[in-house]
């Protein structure tokens, strides 16, 4: 009855999907919201620079979606432009300091804030996509996007956080989706067994990020917020404080360590990032990772055997704490520099438009911003249900410079315990000072 009801939405979402793809433009070939002439346009060369565009899965079908655009606009010449996330905000700095930026590039709330103060991208984004277009993306993800009435990029990738799980352990065991962190670790040491009886664990209950960098510090950045925490406090004259000289700080970090490096995580939590937890999910060497949604894209290409065992649910929270995870997104804007913003804009609606972005999920397993396409995804796939029940808790980070460093921060804080023997309440501490110093100096 369950698949029979799934399946008759699934119509109906796909039989408005197509009613909406004739409407948004004049021409109905073009399939998108199109609202400028690009034909007309002249020879027009763009620039772009996603960092997906280097990924094994997503690098391939954006290059595709690049070349259908251009076969429907000879006119037009799009230069893919590699830029690893890692690598992103350093690169940008690098390209506005020098004017090179490209015409369109990757931006994040983790950076948005600096990208408006030094003025890279253009100050009309909404005009240039439309009203109607805005419309129909997910209200959050405008808002995330957005700084004094200005939106900075458009959102694309929705990387609302959920827990991802072997939903066929889980089923077999008997075992109940845990709803706090005490009973995600109880669940974690019930999946931590020897599987094969050779005397060694080969099971682990779960998998944490212990690495140094933006992926790990993100995933903090949400777990501390299931604990009460916030990175930053907004003042009511607007300015900021930090939330770090908090004891739910202190508890979030003592419960990250445990299980990272804990009887229920596989060794080797400060080099664990995200390809090393998802590609132990594919071993079935861990059963639980908390990420956005593109990690079932990375577990299904190491093992395809894994699609159908896997499942989503929202994240725990502490004892008194109600459900809550964060919405962030990456997404596009246009250089302030770029000598044709409309087609530029034109591009984006078409790259995110409802039909590429179903067929994106399906080649990355990453959700769109796009309402209808979300819609239809989560109608043919309840794999994603959790990700879509952990969307109605989310909230998003207010705008702030220094994000990136107060992200840093909690890396090196429990990167100082785990790796170099420092105890919690002297690692809390310098965790603190610097924190302070950052807002601060952000003032």
């Amino acid at each position: 009855m369950f698949a029979k009801k799934m399946v008759a939405l699934l119509l109906v979402v796909l039989m408005a999907v197509s009613c909406l793809s004739v409407s948004y433009a004049e021409d109905a070939g073009k399939g998108y919201m199109s609202t400028y002439d690009v034909a007309s346009a002249g020879d027009v060369t763009l620039d772009v620079m996603i960092t997906s565009l280097g990924d094994s899965d997503g690098g391939p079908y954006l290059r595709g979606v690049m070349d259908e655009y251009m076969k429907m606009y000879p006119n037009v010449k799009l230069n893919p432009v590699e830029c690893s996330m890692n690598n992103l905000y350093t690169t940008l700095i690098t390209r506005a300091t020098s004017n090179t930026l490209p015409d369109i590039f990757t931006m994040t709330e983790a950076y948005h804030a600096n990208c408006y103060e030094m003025g890279m991208a253009v100050d009309n984004l909404d005009e240039l996509l439309g009203a109607e277009y805005v419309s129909k993306l997910l209200p959050i993800s405008i808002e995330n996007a957005t700084i004094n009435g200005t939106l900075v990029y458009m959102p694309w990738q929705n990387n609302t956080t959920a827990v991802v799980y072997r939903k066929d352990l889980f089923e077999a065991n008997n075992i109940e989706i845990p709803k706090t962190w005490d009973e995600y670790i109880n669940v974690a040491k019930q999946l931590t067994v020897d599987t094969d009886g050779d005397g060694r664990v080969d099971q682990f209950g779960a998998v944490v990020s212990g690495t140094r960098n933006d992926s790990a510090e993100s995933r903090f950045h949400t777990f501390a917020l299931t604990f009460g925490m916030n990175f930053l406090n907004v003042n009511e004259d607007g300015s900021f404080s930090s939330g770090f000289d908090t004891p739910a700080f202190k508890d979030a970090m003592a419960t990250y360590v445990e299980l990272g490096t804990g009887e229920t995580a596989p060794a080797g939590f400060v080099e664990t990032g995200y390809a090393e937890a998802y590609k132990m999910i594919a071993a079935g060497t861990a059963c639980m990772y908390w990420s956005a949604s593109n990690v079932l894209g990375g577990i299904y290409t190491s093992n395809p055997e894994m699609e159908g065992k896997m499942g989503s649910f929202m994240l725990p929270t502490a004892e008194g704490v109600d459900p809550i995870t964060s919405f962030s997104s990456v997404g596009m804007t246009i250089a302030k520099t770029c000598a044709h913003p409309e087609v530029a804009a034109d591009f984006l609606k078409f790259m995110t438009s409802v039909e590429v972005s179903v067929n994106w999920n399906k080649a990355t397993r990453r959700l769109p911003v796009v309402t209808d396409a979300i819609n239809a995804i989560v109608a043919a796939d309840e794999t994603y249900s959790g990700f879509a029940a952990a969307g109605e808790t989310a909230v998003i980070y207010p705008a702030f410079a220094g994000t990136a460093e107060l992200r840093d921060t909690v890396a090196e804080c429990w990167q100082k315990i785990a790796a170099e023997g420092v105890g919690l309440d002297d690692a809390v501490q310098a965790a603190v000072e610097r924190a302070a110093d950052i807002v601060e100096s952000y003032q």
